[in-house]
């Protein structure tokens, strides 16, 4: 036997055995991408077309999951299918990866379907994404996904940005610790996660997708490498996935100062560093760094980028460069170790293939859908209760206005399964399909038609080509498919609970009035009116995903004014946002009486939303970022440096403000800040407690404090630690989220929370570029916002600098008795 085919042999060296057997084609092939259209048709794998386009076998199937949009038996049996030709009819037997988006759920028929990653990060719960992400590993592999697209790790400081929802926030402690427990979860099911977008990509200029990203080597490291350390150091993700954008005049993937010398060297990882869908085109196409594509395939392999996707034609020449001597067969064989170790450590050629038969009872069941719920509820950020407005009182009579009231779509995220059937039926449309901005594939079809291809129209084609006319019909009702998974309005919940007056009063981005009347008609005749308001998320005709961006933070359409005209009667009014992106609402802040930030909470939200409203629940959630008052306040996040941004009140010790006075035309603070959010129970911080008054650099701080509640219901706290470093001959942020923690306590009960702060967190670049953590002061404050916190301490940090490069600590271990 084949020492490769031996499963009782150590992964390296199974590795090394094949790839000494592989010739340069075989080896390229292990770096190519493909799409599942190009060879099944009417839900049938097309043998004689893998033998004819993969003779030498393949690195990965992209965008799988879309296989399986009309039956779970469907793509199971595919799989297997297509294992059984790679396994038995290519000279190696090698396996192929199975990949898909499979960021807040497995995104086909029927995958439980959760919130939005901005929504798990607002329950400051990293469990709860470790649950999830558990979910969505279990129901992708039972019809054979082995490589998963997520999580999206990126520090996302500009609300411009589309894909704001995507990520967990602005700040990579938080986003680190969600990111960690996101990986375990998936991966222990099988699935090897790729976290992206490696690196900077939400930093680009002016929020815009893919554009260049002005961000320093300082920089770089300290804050957006960060939670990819992370989630390679503490959960040993299997791949990253490098940005389409551009910094210091190369693409990511063709920059070797980013894709090796601080991926590799620095950071030490050890896994596959992929494109993005059509990024290699695009270094071509778009940036113009090649004079051809095959060109630009070269650049990117010398760089250090291992896999080509959706689609691998650059990489496919390959071996031609190797053979006249333009790029050297280590940098392929260096690559083709990386996705074989992955392979093995899968399982994939032990077990590649799925049980059919168990495919659709592995999908979406009650106790999943129950995880979803709990995410929705404990997501839910109370950031205005004027008068104790909420919960509303039993009996009242509630007008629901607004495009999100009597939805089904519009509270569920993009990249999931409502968001692909959504983009495929509008893709028949011409007009429409020229919208959609879903990078890769979009890239593959516009390449289609620049390079006259028989198939201009590209991978949509090929998409349609898979189902059956009756097929695709079955899946073109958006809101049976939601009712197939469960899915109720704000509306109809509401209605189950109170006496309601609906009015929609206007659409998502329309700027037709006709619909104000009928609004300030239900809401002279409630007590309380309910305005569900915000964006919407996808591909086609929303206000936030891939590549729509935003130039506005205000309400979408006519939404503003229809909010102010219906205020204008008089009665309550309690604001529900939804969307893939904050708000800046500063009309509604001093005018109406309570505001909900909800995000987009799936499917299963408006239970939750309604359960808030009601009190059935107590709002915990608190922001993961930080909501500007104005678009002009751009870039506004709470970790700024010193000295460099605004200085919240009670704060001037660490941050002073030395500018003459702000903005001339609106406040320079925020909206609301980072971490911030309200309760229907008070709560109270006290005894706090710093052990130790010195500490070597190479230590461990303790910290303490009790937290009460003093309220008249049961509730959660988050206490969050922060600190600020007095030493440092640089500038340093006014303040850094330490740690955290949500606390439940019942009415009355106080517990006592313990932080162990590690001082391998505290590392930056010094004025010489080392990485260490040197002598000085360090300031701790805990509260339970950035902006309030009460408790405050120092800890003398003495001897000699460490040296912490590619060896920081991301954990900050917290115990509540």
């Amino acid at each position: 036997m084949e020492i490769y085919k031996d499963s009782l042999q150590p992964v390296e060296k199974r590795v090394e055995d094949l790839l000494s057997r592989m010739t340069l084609e075989e080896k390229a092939a292990q770096l190519c991408g493909d799409l599942p259209g190009s060879f099944i048709a009417n839900g049938v794998v097309d043998r004689a077309r893998l033998r004819e386009k993969f003779p030498d076998g393949l690195g990965r199937f992209t965008q799988y999951s879309l296989v399986g949009l009309i039956d779970p038996a469907m793509i199971a049996r595919a799989t297997n299918d297509i294992q059984h030709f790679f396994m038995e009819e290519t000279r190696l037997g090698i396996p192929v990866a199975l990949q898909s988006e499979n960021l807040c759920g497995y995104p086909a028929k029927g995958g439980t379907i959760f919130p939005a990653m901005l929504n798990v990060a607002s329950t400051w719960m990293p469990d709860l994404a470790e649950k999830m992400s558990a979910v969505i590993g279990k129901e992708s592999h039972a019809v054979g996904i082995n490589s998963a697209m997520s999580p999206v790790v990126d520090v996302s400081r500009d609300p411009r940005w589309g894909r704001t929802y995507e990520t967990f926030g602005e700040d990579p402690y938080l986003i680190s610790q969600m990111g960690i427990h996101y990986v375990r979860g998936m991966q222990n099911t099988g699935v090897s996660c790729i976290a992206k977008h490696f690196l900077g990509y939400a930093e680009t200029q002016a929020g815009l997708n893919t554009a260049v990203t002005r961000i320093n080597p300082r920089e770089l490291y300290e804050v957006f490498a960060t939670p990819f350390e992370a989630v390679a150091k503490e959960a040993g993700v299997g791949g990253m996935m490098a940005s389409y954008s551009e910094i210091d005049g190369l693409c990511v993937g063709a920059n070797r100062e980013i894709a090796h010398k601080l991926l590799r060297d620095t950071m030490g990882f050890q896994g596959m560093l992929t494109s993005d869908g059509g990024a290699i085109w695009k270094m071509f196409d778009c940036f113009h760094l090649s004079a051809t594509y095959q060109e630009a395939g070269l650049l990117a392999k010398r760089a250090g980028l291992d896999t080509e996707i959706p689609v691998g034609e650059a990489f496919r020449s390959l071996p031609d460069y190797v053979r006249d001597g333009q790029l050297e067969e280590s940098l392929l064989d260096e690559s083709v170790r990386r996705i074989l170790t992955i392979k093995f450590n899968c399982g994939l050629f032990e077990h590649p293939y799925v049980e059919e038969e168990k495919a659709a009872v592995s999908m979406t069941a009650p106790e999943k859908q129950n995880i979803s719920e709990i995410i929705a509820e404990k997501s839910m950020i109370l950031l205005k209760n004027e008068t104790r407005t909420l919960p509303l009182k039993k009996g009242a009579r509630l007008a629901v206005i607004g495009p999100h009231a009597d939805s089904l779509r519009y509270p569920v995220s993009g990249y999931t399964y409502p968001a692909y059937v959504e983009m495929i039926e509008n893709s028949k449309n011409t007009e429409r399909a020229e919208q959609i901005s879903f990078n890769g594939i979009m890239d593959e079809r516009k390449k289609s038609k620049l390079e006259n291809k028989e198939k201009a129209a590209g991978p949509f084609d090929a998409v349609f080509a898979m189902f059956d006319s009756k097929d695709v019909a079955r899946i073109s009702d958006m809101n049976a498919v939601l009712r197939e998974e469960g899915s109720r309005s704000l509306r109809e919940v509401l209605n189950s609970r109170f006496e309601v007056r609906y009015a929609q009063g206007c659409g998502i981005i329309d700027l037709s009035k006709d619909g104000f009347p009928e609004a300030v008609e239900a809401a002279r005749q409630s007590d309380v009116v309910i305005m569900a308001l915000g964006g919407n998320c996808g591909w086609v005709n929303v206000t936030g995903g891939e590549g729509k961006d935003r130039c506005h933070l205000d309400l979408p359409g006519v939404q503003e004014e229809l909010l102010e005209t219906v205020t204008a009667v008089g009665k309550p009014v309690v604001l529900v946002l939804y969307g893939p992106g904050c708000f800046s609402v500063g009309w509604a802040q001093k005018h109406v009486q309570a505001i909900v930030q909800a995000w987009l909470p799936g499917p299963y939200g408006a239970r939750a939303v309604a359960d808030v409203l009601d009190g059935t629940a107590n709002p915990g959630g608190k922001l993961p970022v930080t909501i500007p008052r104005s678009v002009g306040q751009v870039p506004l996040y709470y970790n700024h440096r010193t000295g460099s941004g605004y200085a919240d009140t009670g704060d001037e010790q660490f941050c002073s403000d030395i500018f003459s006075g702000g903005y001339v035309d609106e406040d320079n603070t925020p909206l609301y800040p980072f971490g911030y959010g309200l309760s229907y129970t008070d709560f109270h911080l006290s005894d706090f407690s710093v052990e130790e008054k010195q500490m070597p650099t190479d230590g461990e701080i303790h910290i303490s404090c009790s937290v009460s509640n003093t309220g008249g219901c049961p509730g959660d706290e988050v206490v969050q630690l922060y600190t600020h470093f007095n030493g440092a001959h640089i500038v340093r942020p006014n303040k850094q989220l330490a740690g955290f923690v949500r606390v439940s306590l019942k009415e009355g009960e106080r517990k006592t929370v313990r932080f162990t702060l590690d001082t391998a967190q505290l590392g930056y670049y010094n004025e010489d570029m080392a990485f260490v953590v040197e002598p000085g002061v360090l300031d701790l404050m805990v509260g339970t916002n950035a902006h309030d916190l009460p408790l405050r301490g120092q800890v003398a940090l003495t001897g000699k600098p460490a040296d912490v490069l590619g060896r920081r600590s991301y954990t900050c271990k917290v115990t509540v008795q």
